[in-house]
Protein backbone atom coordinates (compact mmCIF):
# COMPACT_ATOMS: atom_id res chain seq x y z
CA UNK A 1 0.00 0.00 0.00
CA UNK A 2 1.21 3.53 -0.85
CA UNK A 3 -0.05 6.74 0.74
CA UNK A 4 0.34 9.91 -1.32
CA UNK A 5 -0.29 13.46 -0.14
CA UNK A 6 -1.24 15.73 -3.03
CA UNK A 7 -0.75 19.48 -2.52
CA UNK A 8 -1.15 22.29 -5.02
CA UNK A 9 -1.15 26.06 -5.43
CA UNK A 10 0.69 27.03 -2.25
CA UNK A 11 1.43 30.52 -3.66
CA UNK A 12 4.14 31.62 -1.24
CA UNK A 13 3.95 35.39 -1.30
CA UNK A 14 0.22 35.01 -0.71
CA UNK A 15 0.38 32.10 1.75
CA UNK A 16 -0.92 32.11 5.31
CA UNK A 17 2.13 31.27 7.53
CA UNK A 18 0.03 29.81 10.34
CA UNK A 19 -1.86 27.62 7.89
CA UNK A 20 1.39 26.50 6.24
CA UNK A 21 2.69 25.44 9.66
CA UNK A 22 -0.54 23.55 10.40
CA UNK A 23 -0.28 21.86 7.01
CA UNK A 24 3.25 20.66 7.75
CA UNK A 25 2.10 19.31 11.12
CA UNK A 26 -0.81 17.46 9.50
CA UNK A 27 1.48 15.98 6.85
CA UNK A 28 3.84 14.75 9.54
CA UNK A 29 0.92 13.10 11.34
CA UNK A 30 -0.33 11.40 8.15
CA UNK A 31 3.21 10.17 7.29
CA UNK A 32 2.75 9.74 3.51
CA UNK A 33 5.13 7.65 1.42
CA UNK A 34 5.25 10.41 -1.21
CA UNK A 35 4.26 14.08 -1.39
CA UNK A 36 3.26 15.34 -4.84
CA UNK A 37 2.99 19.10 -5.38
CA UNK A 38 1.31 20.11 -8.63
CA UNK A 39 2.67 23.60 -9.15
CA UNK A 40 2.27 27.27 -8.24
CA UNK A 41 4.55 27.17 -5.24
CA UNK A 42 5.03 30.95 -5.60
CA UNK A 43 2.85 33.95 -6.38
CA UNK A 44 5.17 35.85 -8.73
CA UNK A 45 8.31 33.68 -9.11
CA UNK A 46 10.34 36.04 -6.91
CA UNK A 47 13.49 34.86 -5.17
CA UNK A 48 12.15 35.45 -1.66
CA UNK A 49 9.00 33.50 -2.51
CA UNK A 50 11.09 30.58 -3.75
CA UNK A 51 13.08 30.82 -0.49
CA UNK A 52 9.83 30.46 1.48
CA UNK A 53 8.80 27.52 -0.68
CA UNK A 54 12.22 25.89 -0.22
CA UNK A 55 11.97 26.26 3.56
CA UNK A 56 8.55 24.59 3.42
CA UNK A 57 9.79 21.70 1.26
CA UNK A 58 12.82 21.16 3.49
CA UNK A 59 10.48 20.39 6.40
CA UNK A 60 8.73 17.54 4.58
CA UNK A 61 10.24 14.18 5.49
CA UNK A 62 8.72 12.18 2.61
CA UNK A 63 10.13 11.99 -0.93
CA UNK A 64 8.85 14.74 -3.22
CA UNK A 65 7.62 14.99 -6.80
CA UNK A 66 7.24 18.71 -7.54
CA UNK A 67 6.31 20.38 -10.84
CA UNK A 68 6.10 24.09 -11.70
CA UNK A 69 2.91 26.01 -12.33
CA UNK A 70 2.32 29.06 -14.47
CA UNK A 71 3.07 31.31 -11.46
CA UNK A 72 6.50 29.66 -11.02
CA UNK A 73 7.97 30.70 -14.37
CA UNK A 74 9.39 34.15 -15.17
CA UNK A 75 6.55 36.69 -15.37
CA UNK A 76 5.43 38.38 -18.57
CA UNK A 77 6.80 41.75 -17.43
CA UNK A 78 10.29 40.20 -17.72
CA UNK A 79 10.03 39.16 -21.38
CA UNK A 80 13.66 38.13 -21.91
CA UNK A 81 13.66 35.84 -18.87
CA UNK A 82 10.24 34.55 -19.89
CA UNK A 83 11.51 33.54 -23.33
CA UNK A 84 15.12 32.55 -22.65
CA UNK A 85 15.16 31.12 -19.12
CA UNK A 86 11.59 30.85 -17.82
CA UNK A 87 12.32 28.17 -15.20
CA UNK A 88 15.77 29.33 -14.10
CA UNK A 89 14.75 30.32 -10.57
CA UNK A 90 12.62 27.22 -10.10
CA UNK A 91 15.56 24.98 -11.00
CA UNK A 92 18.15 27.01 -9.09
CA UNK A 93 16.27 27.82 -5.89
CA UNK A 94 14.40 24.55 -5.31
CA UNK A 95 16.25 21.27 -4.72
CA UNK A 96 16.73 18.75 -7.55
CA UNK A 97 14.04 20.05 -9.87
CA UNK A 98 14.77 18.28 -13.12
CA UNK A 99 11.89 17.42 -15.44
CA UNK A 100 10.40 15.04 -16.05
CA UNK A 101 11.09 13.62 -12.59
CA UNK A 102 10.08 10.22 -11.30
CA UNK A 103 9.71 8.28 -8.07
CA UNK A 104 9.32 4.53 -7.78
CA UNK A 105 7.81 2.68 -4.86
CA UNK A 106 6.98 -0.99 -4.39
CA UNK A 107 3.56 -0.62 -6.04
CA UNK A 108 3.73 2.81 -7.69
CA UNK A 109 5.58 4.79 -10.36
CA UNK A 110 5.02 8.57 -10.16
CA UNK A 111 6.16 10.93 -12.93
CA UNK A 112 6.10 14.73 -12.78
CA UNK A 113 5.59 16.56 -16.08
CA UNK A 114 6.03 20.30 -16.66
CA UNK A 115 2.89 21.51 -18.45
CA UNK A 116 3.83 25.22 -18.29
CA UNK A 117 4.44 27.09 -21.56
CA UNK A 118 6.30 30.45 -21.62
CA UNK A 119 4.23 31.82 -24.52
CA UNK A 120 0.97 31.18 -22.68
CA UNK A 121 -0.26 33.02 -19.60
CA UNK A 122 -2.52 30.49 -17.90
CA UNK A 123 -3.03 27.46 -20.11
CA UNK A 124 -0.49 24.69 -20.56
CA UNK A 125 0.42 21.93 -22.96
CA UNK A 126 1.87 18.45 -23.13
CA UNK A 127 4.30 17.87 -25.97
CA UNK A 128 5.51 14.82 -27.84
CA UNK A 129 8.78 15.16 -25.92
CA UNK A 130 6.89 14.88 -22.62
CA UNK A 131 5.14 11.73 -23.75
CA UNK A 132 8.33 10.17 -25.12
CA UNK A 133 10.08 10.80 -21.82
CA UNK A 134 7.07 9.48 -19.91
CA UNK A 135 7.27 6.24 -21.85
CA UNK A 136 10.98 5.96 -21.03
CA UNK A 137 10.42 6.54 -17.31
CA UNK A 138 7.61 3.98 -17.21
CA UNK A 139 9.62 1.34 -19.04
CA UNK A 140 10.46 -1.59 -16.85
CA UNK A 141 7.84 -0.78 -14.23
CA UNK A 142 6.18 -3.90 -12.80
CA UNK A 143 2.91 -4.72 -14.54
CA UNK A 144 1.04 -4.54 -11.24
CA UNK A 145 2.44 -1.11 -10.28
CA UNK A 146 0.08 1.86 -10.46
CA UNK A 147 1.14 4.62 -12.85
CA UNK A 148 0.68 8.21 -11.71
CA UNK A 149 1.31 11.54 -13.49
CA UNK A 150 1.63 14.92 -11.74
CA UNK A 151 1.13 18.12 -13.75
CA UNK A 152 -0.11 21.60 -12.97
CA UNK A 153 -2.83 22.09 -15.56
CA UNK A 154 -5.89 19.85 -15.71
CA UNK A 155 -5.49 17.68 -18.80
CA UNK A 156 -8.40 19.38 -20.57
CA UNK A 157 -6.20 22.52 -20.56
CA UNK A 158 -2.88 20.81 -21.18
CA UNK A 159 -2.62 19.51 -24.70
CA UNK A 160 -4.00 19.10 -28.19
CA UNK A 161 -6.54 16.50 -29.21
CA UNK A 162 -7.84 14.61 -26.18
CA UNK A 163 -5.15 14.60 -23.45
CA UNK A 164 -6.95 11.99 -21.35
CA UNK A 165 -6.78 9.53 -24.22
CA UNK A 166 -3.09 10.30 -24.68
CA UNK A 167 -2.38 9.47 -21.05
CA UNK A 168 -4.60 6.39 -21.19
CA UNK A 169 -2.50 5.21 -24.10
CA UNK A 170 0.47 5.17 -21.74
CA UNK A 171 -1.38 3.10 -19.16
CA UNK A 172 -1.77 5.94 -16.64
CA UNK A 173 -4.07 5.13 -13.71
CA UNK A 174 -4.08 8.42 -11.83
CA UNK A 175 -3.51 12.09 -12.76
CA UNK A 176 -2.87 14.73 -10.08
CA UNK A 177 -3.39 18.40 -11.02
CA UNK A 178 -4.09 21.82 -9.54
CA UNK A 179 -4.42 25.28 -11.10
CA UNK A 180 -8.16 25.81 -10.53
CA UNK A 181 -8.00 26.16 -6.69
CA UNK A 182 -10.95 23.76 -6.44
CA UNK A 183 -10.94 20.14 -5.33
CA UNK A 184 -12.25 17.62 -7.85
CA UNK A 185 -12.17 13.81 -7.89
CA UNK A 186 -13.66 11.93 -10.82
CA UNK A 187 -13.32 9.26 -13.45
CA UNK A 188 -12.42 10.53 -16.93
CA UNK A 189 -11.86 8.99 -20.33
CA UNK A 190 -14.55 6.35 -19.92
CA UNK A 191 -15.30 4.37 -23.05
CA UNK A 192 -13.37 2.13 -25.35
CA UNK A 193 -10.04 3.60 -24.22
CA UNK A 194 -10.75 2.88 -20.55
CA UNK A 195 -10.79 5.35 -17.65
CA UNK A 196 -8.36 6.98 -15.27
CA UNK A 197 -8.87 8.75 -11.96
CA UNK A 198 -8.37 12.52 -11.90
CA UNK A 199 -7.57 14.18 -8.57
CA UNK A 200 -7.47 17.98 -8.65
CA UNK A 201 -6.38 19.58 -5.38
CA UNK A 202 -7.52 22.97 -4.14
CA UNK A 203 -5.13 25.59 -2.78
CA UNK A 204 -3.20 24.18 0.16
CA UNK A 205 -2.26 27.25 2.18
CA UNK A 206 -2.84 30.33 0.00
CA UNK A 207 -5.21 33.19 0.69
CA UNK A 208 -6.17 33.05 -3.03
CA UNK A 209 -9.26 30.94 -2.46
CA UNK A 210 -12.07 30.54 -4.97
CA UNK A 211 -15.06 29.73 -2.82
CA UNK A 212 -13.59 26.63 -1.18
CA UNK A 213 -11.64 26.03 2.04
CA UNK A 214 -7.92 25.39 1.87
CA UNK A 215 -6.99 21.74 1.72
CA UNK A 216 -5.10 18.88 0.16
CA UNK A 217 -5.77 15.29 -0.88
CA UNK A 218 -4.70 11.97 0.59
CA UNK A 219 -4.60 9.04 -1.82
CA UNK A 220 -4.29 5.41 -0.79
CA UNK A 221 -3.27 2.87 -3.43
CA UNK A 222 -3.64 -0.80 -2.64
CA UNK A 223 -4.19 -3.89 -4.78
CA UNK A 224 -5.88 -2.23 -7.77
CA UNK A 225 -7.85 0.09 -5.52
CA UNK A 226 -7.67 3.87 -5.05
CA UNK A 227 -9.13 5.79 -2.12
CA UNK A 228 -9.13 9.60 -2.25
CA UNK A 229 -9.85 11.75 0.80
CA UNK A 230 -9.93 15.56 0.77
CA UNK A 231 -8.45 17.08 3.93
CA UNK A 232 -10.10 20.51 4.39
CA UNK A 233 -9.01 23.26 6.74
CA UNK A 234 -11.76 24.04 9.25
CA UNK A 235 -10.11 27.17 10.63
CA UNK A 236 -8.62 25.15 13.48
CA UNK A 237 -7.49 21.85 11.98
CA UNK A 238 -7.63 19.69 8.88
CA UNK A 239 -10.64 17.38 8.63
CA UNK A 240 -11.31 14.52 6.24
CA UNK A 241 -14.28 14.36 3.93
CA UNK A 242 -15.91 11.02 3.15
CA UNK A 243 -13.45 9.12 0.93
CA UNK A 244 -14.15 8.28 -2.69
CA UNK A 245 -13.13 4.79 -3.76
CA UNK A 246 -12.26 3.31 -7.13
CA UNK A 247 -11.51 -0.25 -8.22
CA UNK A 248 -9.75 -1.50 -11.33
CA UNK A 249 -11.21 -4.45 -13.22
CA UNK A 250 -9.08 -5.46 -16.15
CA UNK A 251 -7.90 -2.16 -17.61
CA UNK A 252 -10.94 -0.18 -16.49
CA UNK A 253 -11.34 1.95 -13.37
CA UNK A 254 -14.77 2.25 -11.85
CA UNK A 255 -16.32 3.51 -8.63
CA UNK A 256 -16.66 1.26 -5.64
CA UNK A 257 -14.46 -1.05 -3.67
Amino acid sequence: MSLIAHLSDLHFGRADPALAAALLADLAQQAPDLVAISGDLTQRARSRQFAEARAFLDRIAAPLVVVPGNHDIAPLYRPFDRLLRPRAKFRRLLPHRDFPSAWRGADLVAVGLDSTRPLRWKSGALTDAHLDRLETLLAGAPAEAARLVVLHHPPADAGGGHPFEVLLGHGIDLVLTGHAHRARVELVGAGAAGALVLVQAGTACSTRQRGEPNGYCLIRLESRQIEVTVREWSGERFRSHRPQRFRKQGDIWGRGG
